[in-house]
């Protein structure tokens, strides 16, 4: 348990959310902290620990998003099971550490962060702030803050809101726990893409999920006698990519017009089209429609663009909505950093944000490109994949002769032992053993020369298994 552990934080450089995310990192991997274990809430540990609540808040968000912890709303954080489809062999010699394993990454390249941009914004932010965010009174959000978002959103996705329909939160992880929240008086089951990004199926009690299937015309709607909320990617499904057609759309509509069934809308990466036109968001097709126009809300991040670290992100609501959001906020408390709010304004307003943006697509779609490349040369003999549109992610999918699980699971370990970490497709479905076999390989994060030798060393691995393939069949 927590209470037999023994946490420290120091002012020795490393940022105090990183050191005690290492020190929970390497608890769990000694198992010292046990799966199921609960942790302290963010304000307890905080205060064992001497630092802000934001510190704890940061490293749990972190944890969750590797996996290795699981928020289960009103019940607290739980260390997670980490039952990885192909586990690595128990008797692998000097295993690497899961701090120490290496990643296709579809995180943020901060290299190219725009610092002096960024560190001019901080100055003119806080020469005169303003008292009230001083003081933690702005409930959803910096009024100047609700404002420039709606400004972004309209600019680049065509979504017309007002700023009273902006909820700023700590990220997409904490928007969904807000909304489980706010909407767990009328809602009775939650529906999950299949598949889907794997935190977020573990931050929702089993009993009350129901899949979705993913077609070509994008994610299918399931018509439910009680009340139901659907979370959904429909302009780029993750992490298939999927666009959901008109067709399917309309016939989501179609079934929202009970009052009691909700969409949630995610817009994860759509910030990164390479090619084509960006979809708009169904919260925007939905504001003309009698019957449809309260029951959508929309949300999305700051952090995919500028750093993982920002924590801020926001919700758009149907006003009518508005306020139950408010209710549970007060409830569950304020998570997103105020004192940053007035930063991202300044960064939207002076257009620095924009440029930045820009800048990051042709970097992005660079590094697609590189990874594509690489693909052709070194993996086309095992894998088969198609070139995305968009994001920050390439899904590569296992030929048939080699899609047996054997074959699979040698892969990961040999890649293990190595310090490479696999995100398989399988694992991101309800039931692994009936998913396509392939990877999920993020390209944005890593530089490319990591991209160069991660890709290599999968070619290396394939073709030692394929050789040992056909000596055992001789």
């Amino acid at each position: 348990m927590i209470a037999s552990l023994t946490l420290s934080i120091e002012d020795n450089g490393t940022p105090r959310y990183e050191q005690l995310r290492q020190q929970l990192l390497s608890a769990i991997e000694q198992e010292r902290l046990k799966v199921g274990d609960k942790l302290p809430s963010s304000r307890a540990l905080a205060q064992m620990l001497g630092v802000s609540r934001s510190v704890v808040m940061q490293t749990y968000d972190q944890l969750i998003s590797e996996g290795l912890l699981v928020s289960q709303p009103k019940r607290g954080v739980f260390v997670a099971q980490r039952e990885w489809l192909y586990p690595p062999v128990a008797t692998v010699a000097a295993k690497p550490t899961m701090s120490s394993l290496q990643r296709f990454d579809s995180g943020v390249d901060v290299s190219v962060f725009p610092n002096k941009a960024w560190a001019a914004s901080m100055r003119r932010a806080w020469l005169n702030p303003d008292p009230r965010l001083l003081k933690g009174e702005y409930e959803a959000g910096y009024p100047p803050l609700q404002q420039a978002t709606c400004d972004y959103l309209y600019a680049l996705r065509g979504l017309e809101c007002e700023p009273e329909q902006i909820i700023l939160v700590a990220g997409n992880h904490d928007a969904v726990s807000l909304l489980q929240h706010a909407l767990s008086d009328t809602v009775q089951h939650w529906l999950l893409e299949n598949p889907t990004y794997p935190p977020l199926r573990a931050s929702f009690s089993a009993a009350r999920t129901q899949d979705l299937t993913i077609t070509e015309q994008g994610v299918q709607p399931l018509s439910l006698a009680q009340p139901w909320a659907a979370v959904l990617t429909p302009n780029r499904q993750y992490p298939l990519g999927v666009c959901a057609s008109s067709a399917t759309r309309e016939a989501w509509f179609s079934i929202l017009s009970d009052s009691h069934n909700f969409v949630i809308e995610d817009d994860y990466d759509n910030e990164f089209v390479y090619q084509g036109h960006v979809a708009k968001p169904w919260f925007q097709a939905a504001q003309h429609r009698q019957g449809v126009s309260e029951q959508i809300f929309y949300i999305g991040s700051f952090s995919k663009v500028l750093f993982r670290g920002l924590r801020l992100g926001f919700i758009v609501a149907p006003l009518s909505q508005v306020p139950r959001v408010l209710d549970s906020q007060k409830t569950l408390g304020l998570f997103a950093s105020q004192t940053l709010q007035p930063v991202v304004t300044d960064f939207l307003v002076s257009g620095a944000f924009y440029r930045h943006l820009n800048r990051m697509k042709r970097h992005y779609r660079s590094k697609r490109d590189y990874l594509l490349s690489l693909l052709e040369q070194c993996l086309s003999p095992w894998f088969t994949w198609q070139k995305p549109t968009g994001g920050m992610h390439v899904v590569i999918y296992v030929k048939t002769p080699f899609s047996d699980g054997d074959w699979c699971r040698e892969l990961n370990q040999h890649c293990l032992k190595n310090g490479l970490r696999l995100s398989w497709l399988q694992d991101h479905y309800g039931v692994a053993n009936a998913a396509p076999k392939g990877l999920v390989l993020g390209f944005t994060g890593p530089t490319e020369l990591q991209l160069d030798a991660w890709i290599k060393q999968l070619a290396d691995v394939c073709q030692t298994l394929a050789s040992k393939q056909s000596v055992e069949k001789i």
